[in-house]
């Protein structure tokens, strides 16, 4: 009798921890995929943010075009011959308002379109950046037509049509820069192999979790960056896979991939169903297969 009570006990005992490391693994999920859901709630108040500053430099940019556009109505407003001086600082005005405008074009067109490609929807934004775009046109036709008036006192249509040198360096520099955000936001790196081989390569550590995700963005000092294959994420759906068991190191919400396993079991490939969501957590991929 004695026997068999201990045996139960043991038996429940058995229960109980397979529960609690069951309710461990849960937890430590869960853990993950809300860090993982703040990581892109963060990234999406970044954009937003430096959506609203650029806004802020166009309304910026307008209030300056305005005061130059007060003070050239200001100078010609009794059509009299101007002075050599006077007649030169309109022209300078009126490059400054040429760059600015085209500057203020091409910021509004790079809003709209990175707003349509982001997805985001924010109500707010876009009624501002309506006003805004609206502005910028009532501005253009005040423009024109102060153009009109000092065409009539012989000032050049050349210079006064002009944009200063700069802006063409300016525009490719923007083109530049942009280029390489994109690239950067689309970058992501991925690794995969045995536990031994990951451990001898320095990507994970004796307990199978991945080096260099901790309170900072950077990698350790250690940290084999040459193992890993870069990839577009823009791109890239899917990841060849060959093995029986395959784990996720890296933290990744579970909604947002697919592990795909043939007849036999064996997990042939990744298959990455949200890519924003997917590498919203991390720009890096690691995969124990064994």
């Amino acid at each position: 009798m004695n026997r068999i009570i201990l045996i139960a006990s043991m038996a429940l005992l058995m229960v109980a921890t397979s529960c609690k490391e069951k309710e461990k693994k849960q937890i430590e999920l869960l853990t993950k995929e809300n860090q993982a859901l703040r990581n892109e709630s963060h990234a999406k108040d970044s954009t937003i943010n430096g959506f609203f500053e650029m806004l802020n430099e166009i309304e910026s940019n307008l209030a300056q075009i305005k005061v130059k556009e007060n003070v050239i109505s200001k100078n010609t407003a009794n059509s009299t011959e101007l002075n050599k001086d006077t007649r030169e600082q309109i022209n300078e005005d009126i490059k400054v308002i040429n760059d600015l405008m085209s500057k203020n074009k091409r910021t509004i067109q790079y809003l709209n379109s990175k707003l349509k490609e982001s997805g985001l929807k924010v109500a707010e934004f876009e009624k501002m950046l309506a006003q805004t775009n609206q502005t910028i046109q009532e501005r253009d036709a005040e423009i024109s037509v102060l153009k009109d008036k000092l065409t009539q006192m012989d000032f050049s249509v050349a210079i006064l049509n002009a944009q200063v040198d700069t802006l063409k360096t300016e525009k490719t520099q923007l083109t530049e820069t942009v280029s390489k955000q994109v690239e950067t936001i689309n970058t992501a790196y991925y690794a995969f192999g045995t536990k031994k081989e990951l451990e001898l390569n320095k990507i994970i550590d004796k307990t199978g979790g991945f080096l260099g995700l901790g309170k900072t963005s950077k990698l350790k000092n250690d940290f084999n960056i040459s193992y890993f294959t870069k990839v577009d994420i823009s791109t890239l759906s899917t990841i060849p896979l060959s093995g029986k068991k395959v784990k996720v190191i890296t933290v990744h919400p579970t909604d947002s991939y697919k592990l795909i396993t043939n007849q036999e079991g064996v997990t042939e490939k990744i298959e990455i169903t949200d890519a924003t969501k997917f590498w919203s957590a991390s720009k890096y991929l690691v995969l124990i297969v064994e």
